[in-house]
């Protein structure tokens, strides 16, 4: 399914990135230190960092030069030196004039497999978690925090290790294959890693928007926490219902934190397998390039992020529509519905959208000589569940604001008066990148495999005015879900990352692993292969989602348990003060504390 390039392209390539990164490194480390208040060329420790990036591209770059020679292959073996294996041919076919025109190729390991299995494994961990274990370092994470080329390059630099110990231990991986394993599981790793400070017994919320994540959980449970029914959550009613559990056992705030955290992983991971289940056929993958296919999805999903409420109605979706079975489709399209009423506005839609596209993809055969008739018959089914999935989510929605306790339902859209914040399209201080870039950049690679997929496949010869509307409607889809999320980005409240594009990105993730796989069903009945798909394009799907991975920081959180319980004494003093004189106590943030009993006798 992969092609390769040659060992001398590839590592071309590694060393025609690695020489301008660390001259980037350099420059970046330079203002560092003048950042500092230091005279960078009169500090030993600086001139040492500074002398070992500056001596980190010269290297690269001799190689490199080096490569366009006839001592090449001197490079490769240098690049090369923790190959497990030694080649000698034997069986060797010769001509006449006894040059080598073919033979088998009788490999040797070099150490003992064991050994090697295991030293490799040990390096290949080992640069995995060191750039996590630095970036999250009190000091040297602050320190590089705002340094982004020091960061990209630390992060290339520890998968040049990471390489050569994975092809230590797998020396059937090639080349090319195992620094795309490398950057990938680098990248997880550190996705990883910047969930563990949340994971913290602070008292306070670590965000701006944490406490309300606590607080709106708490008021499906009023009666039993507050002692009578308060009014149900206005935003997102379904992410707090999935978040109310550890109130039914009092459970500290840490184990809230720990909570959403694994709730986070396990209902965004659950898309992957769903979606994979769909694609099986001719020609699918065999175990380990189904893990890595699973993970480069979870990559990919939480590189947005897609938010945990919203994951489900996709892995319902996925799991439970058939085109041969309607009664299980509907069941399905009626409890996704539901909860897609009770996520978010502009996801109303999805389901019943996500239903009428996998229909077009793997169903939907138009007989050309009865176009008339059975055209329209297969625009009808995917209509219907569109209209009537959306129709649920609402009448869903309408439900909640009756039993929520909230009188008139225009505080639950308000959203749609809102103002609209043009600038967060475009590079801004919310977000660097800017909404319209960053979504463009995030899901160009699977526009380019999804097309190519396409014209590579017997699809492309079917040009039909079947074929063109079956994919005219399929595109149309995708661009309305691109509008729609490109308006909610605008909206007060939104545009710092590239959650709103969240329908669009998942919708495009699922038609194009159908046209990567062969799974769209072609007008002649017939279910293409597997499609072919070039290295860099698959290089493009890893290295994009790692690059905006690590636009992202955190670090432990570091505070004085001392302070903090001064604080919160100090809080009960005050509240118990007002309540003295027979006042009240409002609470506009850090409302948890009173929800988790932090404080009590708050009125």
């Amino acid at each position: 399914m992969l092609t390769q390039p040659s060992r001398l392209t590839f590592w071309r390539l590694v060393l025609g990135i690695s020489a301008p990164l660390a001259c980037l490194a350099l420059w970046d480390a330079f203002a560092l230190a003048q950042k500092l208040g230091l005279a960078p060329l009169a500090s030993k420790s600086w001139m040492l960092i500074l002398g070992a990036l500056a001596g980190f591209a010269l290297l690269s770059l001799v190689l490199f030069a080096l490569t366009w020679t006839s001592r090449h292959e001197n490079v490769l073996a240098i690049l090369e030196i923790t190959s497990p294996e030694r080649s000698r041919p034997s069986l060797a076919a010769k001509s006449k004039d006894g040059e080598v025109i073919s033979s088998r190729c009788h490999c040797e390991p070099l150490l003992g497999e064991a050994i090697s299995r295991f030293f490799g494994i040990f390096t290949f961990l080992t640069a995995l978690l060191a750039y996590p274990v630095i970036l999250l370092h009190p000091y040297y994470g602050n320190l590089l925090v705002k340094q982004d080329f020091l960061r990209l390059f630390l992060f290339w630099l520890f998968a040049l290790p990471g390489l050569q110990g994975l092809k230590l231990a797998w020396p059937r991986v090639s080349w090319p294959n195992a620094w795309l394993i490398t950057l990938l599981f680098q990248t997880v790793v550190y996705q990883i890693a910047l969930y563990l400070p949340q994971l913290s017994d602070y008292p306070f919320a670590m965000g701006w928007s944490e406490t309300s994540r606590f607080y709106y959980p708490s008021l499906f449970l009023g009666r039993e926490i507050y002692g009578q029914p308060l009014h149900w959550p206005i935003l997102h009613p379904s992410l707090h219902l999935a978040l109310v559990p550890p109130y039914l056992f009092d459970a500290p705030l840490w184990f809230h934190r720990l909570w959403q955290v694994l709730v986070r992983f396990l209902l965004v991971g659950l898309i992957a397998p769903a979606l994979l289940s769909r694609l099986k056929g001719g020609g699918f993958p065999i175990r380990p390039t189904r893990w890595l296919l699973v993970t480069w999805m979870l990559v990919y999903l939480f590189t947005l992020p897609l938010y945990l409420h919203l994951a489900v109605p996709i892995f319902i979706m996925l799991w439970g529509f058939s085109a041969q079975n309607e009664r299980r489709t509907w069941f399905w399209l009626v409890v996704a519905s539901v909860w897609a009423g009770l996520s978010r506005l502009n996801w109303y839609p999805m389901p019943g959208l996500l239903a009428a596209v996998l229909y077009l993809l793997e169903q939907w055969i138009v007989d050309s000589g009865r176009w008339a008739v059975s055209g329209l018959r297969a625009l009808v089914k995917p209509a219907v569940w569109f209209v009537s999935g959306t129709a649920i989510a609402f009448l869903t929605m309408r439900g909640y604001i009756a039993l929520s306790g909230i009188a008139g339902a225009g505080s639950f859209y308000t959203s749609l008066t809102s103002t609209l914040v043009w600038s967060r399209l475009w590079p801004n201080e919310s977000y660097a990148l800017g909404v319209l870039p960053g979504i463009i950049l995030f899901s160009l690679p699977l526009w380019i495999i999804g097309v190519r997929s396409l014209q590579t496949s017997e699809l492309k010869s079917q040009e039909t005015f079947e074929s063109k509307l079956r994919f005219g409607l399929i595109l149309a889809a995708l661009a309305v879900l691109f509008v729609g999320g490109i308006f909610v980005s605008m909206k007060i409240g939104g545009g710092a990352d590239l959650h709103n594009m969240d329908a669009y990105a998942v919708m495009l993730l699922v038609v194009a692993a159908h046209l990567v796989f062969g799974r769209c069903a072609s007008e002649s009945g017939k279910t293409p292969g597997p499609r072919i798909l070039p290295w860099g394009v698959v290089a493009l799907l890893v290295l994009v989602p790692a690059w905006l991975n690590l636009r992202g920081a955190a670090s432990f959180w570091q505070y004085d348990r001392a302070e903090s319980q001064a604080t919160l004494t100090a809080l009960q003093q005050r509240v118990d003060s007002v309540n003295a004189r027979g006042g009240q106590v409002l609470f506009i943030t850090q409302r948890h504390l009173i929800a988790m009993k932090m404080l009590d006798n708050v009125t």
